[in-house]
């Protein structure tokens, strides 16, 4: 499959949110317990200012956005800002859409590669057993565990060759 990945525009919003609520309710449907409030925790304006601030990436087929993610210099969960290591964030992939994952991953570390970073970091549940062992076989290897007050969370990193 062709895709195309780019910077998303602020157009792109929309197509952005649906597919972010789209993912929420295919979670619900499916037992699934993760981001029954993610819109509430990351409103349209965290989107517009990723977007702004030329963080936010979208994945295309034929033209329409089927996928989106955030790779940031920031670390949320590290309390790291030492490590030269991009920190990505809100992957969403388009309901149907499968192995987008290694799409996206192939584009972090492409830049990577090209801004001078060692390390790929990404988190998630603790509990979501599945997306674990789905980082896990892109290589994101398990570094510890975090809490915060809502939950447990796993840090993981790829370390990008040179």
């Amino acid at each position: 499959m062709d895709y195309k990945i780019e910077l998303a525009d602020i157009k792109d919003i929309n197509s952005i949110l649906i597919l972010y609520s789209d993912r929420m309710k295919w979670f619900k449907d499916n037992n699934i317990k993760q981001w029954s409030r993610y819109l509430e925790n990351h409103p349209k304006e965290e989107f517009e200012e990723a977007i702004k601030n030329g963080t936010f990436y979208i994945v295309k087929q034929n033209d329409e956005v089927v996928a989106g993610f955030e790779v940031s210099t920031n670390s949320k969960y590290w309390n790291d800002n030492i490590t030269p290591a991009y920190y990505i964030y809100k992957i969403v992939t388009k309901v149907g859409h499968k192995n987008l994952g290694q799409v996206i991953f192939k584009k972090c570390e492409e830049l990577a590669k090209l801004n001078g970073k060692k390390y790929l970091r990404i988190e998630c549940l603790k509990s979501n057993e599945k997306l674990n062992i789905i980082y896990e076989q892109h290589n994101f290897k398990l570094v510890k565990y975090g809490n915060n007050e809502r939950y447990s969370y796993s840090l993981r990193e790829l370390k990008i060759d040179e």
